[in-house]
């Protein structure tokens, strides 16, 4: 007895109708989405921990390079002053 039978040809693509059903269901839901959601804007607390010459290169303007000095200068002096808290030295490797 012999059980053998012709293979199955399995298709490799879509058919052209449902691409375009694909397509058109995925710009509609990109156009919900950005409705719903309006694109997020820049966050000026990750811009102020960058670098005077970063926000230089990059164009930011001069009040947000003098925001972005003196939380560096704040954050500084109170860096220091926990160190003098701590007895001078701050931190050291045991």
């Amino acid at each position: 007895m012999n059980d053998c039978c012709m293979p199955v040809t399995i298709p490799l693509y879509r058919p052209l109708w449902q691409r375009w059903l694909d397509a058109a269901h995925a710009r509609w839901q990109a156009w919900r989405q950005a409705l719903l959601a309006p694109a997020p804007e820049m966050d000026l607390q990750s811009a102020m921990e960058l670098n005077d010459a970063t926000l230089r290169d990059i164009g930011a303007p001069e009040w947000l390079r003098v925001q972005a000095q003196a939380r560096r200068e704040a954050d500084s002096l109170a860096l220091r002053s926990a160190r003098n808290e701590l007895g001078g030295g701050g931190m050291r490797w045991q």
